[in-house]
């Protein structure tokens, strides 16, 4: 699944609750790859792969009370 760099800032506004550090964001999916992995159930990731796979626009709960919007197998907002 896709990361979007939309998706990346609100990750670190709404979840990480910090400014991104001055890096590029290939390096910022990378932490956020991290983070979101310590943070969800494996239930979580397997709905998360299968749901986002179908091409539609869903919302995945997200460890303690965050969904993860995905559309097109691409990661867009954090709420």
């Amino acid at each position: 699944m896709q990361l979007t760099n939309h998706y990346i800032d609100r990750y670190f506004q709404r979840v990480l609750k910090t400014t991104p550090p001055e890096l590029c964001y290939d390096n910022l999916k990378q932490i956020v790859r991290k983070d979101m992995d310590l943070k969800m159930t494996p239930l979580q990731k397997s709905n998360m792969l299968f749901l986002s796979g179908s091409g539609s626009r869903s919302k995945i709960p997200m460890g303690g009370g965050f969904r993860l919007v995905t559309d097109n197998n691409s990661a867009i907002t954090v709420y």
